[in-house]
């Protein structure tokens, strides 16, 4: 499907499913944020690939590139404070590929297609996800000497991949490469970062008394 999409270039991303909190003080995205409410329509959030953000009234030595791959985002709840400015929350849905831009200024607008929806993932690795990452919060139990109790996780594999790609602490540029990857790779990937984190904690019963864990863990 072909669109017209505004965009919002972030320092973030956003995958399907997931959701993101937005304070919105930019003149030009408050009135783009107004038009999506007034219309009930999306905006598509896109990671800023390279340069920096734009910031309204400053001239930037490299503006912003943004990823040709993003994700429609539907505001689900927001506040508009006295000042004019938004506080939002917005869920991902699908993603999209940038075609060509169609506005510039006061923000971008961009025709856009819609990705189709991915063929059915391998369920194995998706279990082999599932059993991996039960080991991992296990394995982080031991180490802290705190019980974790690990979240219940979606029984569809692609839910299941675009969730724990979220959840992980990896370098954007990881996980706009997983946004733009099908369900199984980024399956295989997570489950690889997971065995990797896995090899870097204590085995179970090696914790001294007393001695707290400082790693890093993969997961928000």
């Amino acid at each position: 499907m072909i669109r017209q999409l505004p965009l919002f270039p972030l320092g973030t991303l956003l995958f399907p499913g997931s959701t993101l909190n937005l304070h919105i003080f930019e003149e030009r995205y408050r009135q783009m944020i107004g038009r999506c409410l007034e219309q009930n329509s999306p905006f598509g959030v896109v990671l800023i690939r390279d340069g920096d953000e734009v910031i309204e009234g400053k001239t930037l030595a490299r503006p912003a590139e943004p990823a040709s791959i993003g994700t429609i985002a539907r505001i689900n709840a927001n506040v508009r404070l006295d000042d004019g400015r938004y506080l939002l929350t917005a869920t991902g849905e699908r993603r999209f590929r940038i075609q060509y831009m169609l506005q510039q200024a006061p923000y971008l607008i961009a025709s856009v297609a819609e990705l189709p929806e991915e063929p059915v993932p391998d369920v194995t690795l998706a279990d082999e996800l599932r059993r991996v990452y039960d080991r991992y919060w296990q394995a982080m139990a031991s180490a802290t000497g705190t019980p974790v109790q690990a979240e219940e996780l979606p029984a569809d594999p692609a839910q299941l991949s675009y969730l724990l790609a979220d959840r992980l602490q990896v370098k954007l540029g990881r996980k706009q490469q997983w946004l733009e990857a099908d369900s199984d790779t980024r399956l295989r990937e997570i489950i690889a970062d997971l065995r990797a984190e896995l090899m870097l904690l204590p085995p179970a019963g090696k914790r001294k008394q007393g001695e707290s864990w400082s790693g890093l863990g993969s997961l928000n």
